[in-house]
């Protein structure tokens, strides 16, 4: 039967099927080797015509595997494998629990607008980090943005349509998987010059992400009509209804909403970065006017700067105004016992210095929690999302009651971009210094095993594999 379930494809068991289009059918799935669920989308040779028709069907296949798979970020979904199972490849990839923005926006799920908003910068973020790996996504619409259901954070999934932009990024990777003639994407989520069949950049993802947040945030789309022709000329010549008009929507981020809506690249929004960092910057605004300019707790500025100086090697050079600087850019907060100053997965270019009490760094995996390490005062944590922009490794929750100041990177880029620059330098020494020292612990190791083997008559080659697996 054309529809019948297989009991395993490859190596993995199926559970049920999850999807069906018109060339492909998808699968949840279990890795049994791995012991993970994952979803396994089967390409539907039987749809094809004739063999030129399923060589070009192939092609556009396996062209998301080779994209997403050289994409390792935590905001995109994963591909983990590439097989033929029966004649058919198929692709294995992440298997993601959650629900698509299109089915949040129908079922009015409870988002306030500064989770919208939060959500919005983290896929920007990721958006440019393809971009600057040379790929364009070319579809970005509410379907294609799932939210994970346990940890509310989103991933950005279809990279069916994706270009390489930039074909020294990815070797032999085909960089146009285009039809003659016809234009990819969807119609009310195109750019103009996306409809114009004119050559994209990465300005064009930003406007479709523009258009998947003006949905969001009122509900209504910007653009309508009642058949294509209509819909593609609503995008090319409609002005949306300002955001503003809308109830519980300030005009400011009606402003920058409608920016990435602008009909000319060069009014939008330059990078992803710059489109997350504006909604950052407004994010970091709000928060300080709900907290006003209570701290929560008794401090001497004095003794705090001094302490920067003191305990965080990479203030050491600093100068006292540099560091009242930092101090007066830093928002001083106040953690219990079991709150989370960092969620593993989530954006963010926040560090925190730990002035008093303690924090425990861990994973979680499956509902389960690893404890990695245990920070006192004088610590430092996040510093590495703070220079690359990368989602939280692992998550870091108060022990007991903590006070830390929390620097904005975003903020003090925007506000004094020389002393960040100082900042990134003498973070990234201090960062180079602990990799030398580990080098130096794993070398030393390594020659006390040469040593040891050398007595006992061993190969050293043996005790190499050795300090490795140490």
């Amino acid at each position: 039967m054309e529809n019948e379930i297989p009991q395993t494809i490859g190596r993995y068991r199926i559970v049920r099927q999850i999807g069906l289009g018109a060339m492909g059918e998808v699968y949840l799935a279990l890795d049994e080797l791995i012991h993970r669920k994952v979803a396994v989308k089967c390409m539907r040779i039987d749809r094809c015509k004739d063999e030129q028709q399923r060589q070009k069907a192939m092609e556009s296949f396996l062209h998301e595997a080779r994209i997403v798979g050289n994409l390792d970020h935590r905001h995109i979904t994963a591909v983990f494998d590439l097989g033929v199972w029966d004649g058919k490849t198929y692709i294995v990839m992440e298997y993601i629990e959650g629900q698509n923005i299109t089915e949040l926006i129908h079922s009015q799920a409870p988002f306030s607008n500064e989770e919208k908003l939060n959500l919005i910068a983290m896929v920007a973020r990721a958006l440019h980090f393809a971009h600057k790996r040379g790929i364009l996504h070319r579809d970005i619409k509410p379907a294609n943005i799932m939210i994970l259901t346990q940890s509310r954070l989103p991933k950005i999934t279809d990279f069916g349509i994706a270009r390489v932009m930039d074909t020294s990024c990815f070797g032999s990777i085909e960089s146009n998987i285009d039809e003659e003639g016809l234009i990819p994407g969807t119609p009310l989520y195109m750019s103009p010059e996306q409809i114009r069949n004119e050559e994209l950049d990465k300005r064009s993802d930003i406007f479709s992400l523009g258009v998947l947040a003006y949905e969001w945030l009122s509900g209504e789309k910007p653009f309508a009509g009642k058949n294509l022709n209509a819909q593609l000329e609503s995008v090319l010549s409609h002005n949306p209804k300002p955001l503003r008009d809308f109830p519980g929507i300030d005009p400011e981020i009606s402003s920058i909403i409608m920016r990435a809506l602008a009909k000319t690249r060069a009014a939008r929004y330059q990078s992803a970065e710059e489109f997350s960092d504006t909604l950052e910057l407004y994010l970091n605004s709000l928060e300080k006017q709900k907290n006003g300019e209570k701290t929560g707790f008794p401090f001497d500025k004095k003794e705090i700067v001094e302490r920067l100086r003191q305990r965080y090697l990479f203030f050491a050079d600093f100068s006292e105004e540099e560091l009242y600087e930092i101090f007066r850019a830093s928002r001083k907060e106040e953690f219990g016992m079991g709150d989370y100053l960092i969620r593993e997965g989530t954006s963010g270019t926040k560090m925190y210095m730990i002035i008093s009490g303690a924090v425990i760094v861990l994973t979680e995996t499956e509902g389960k929690r690893v404890e990695l390490e245990t920070l006192r005062d004088g610590s430092c944590v996040g510093e590495m999302s703070m220079i690359d922009h990368m989602p939280r490794s692992a998550s870091v929750v108060a022990f007991k009651k903590t006070v830390a100041l929390a620097l904005n990177e975003t903020v003090l880029r925007h506000n004094n971009p020389k002393l960040c620059l100082k900042l990134y330098r003498n973070l990234a020494t201090t960062l180079s210094e602990r990799l030398r020292a580990s080098e130096t612990k794993y070398l030393a190791l390594l020659a006390t095993h040469h040593a040891w083997g050398d007595k006992n008559g061993l190969e050293p080659s043996g005790f190499e594999e050795a300090g490795q697996d140490s």
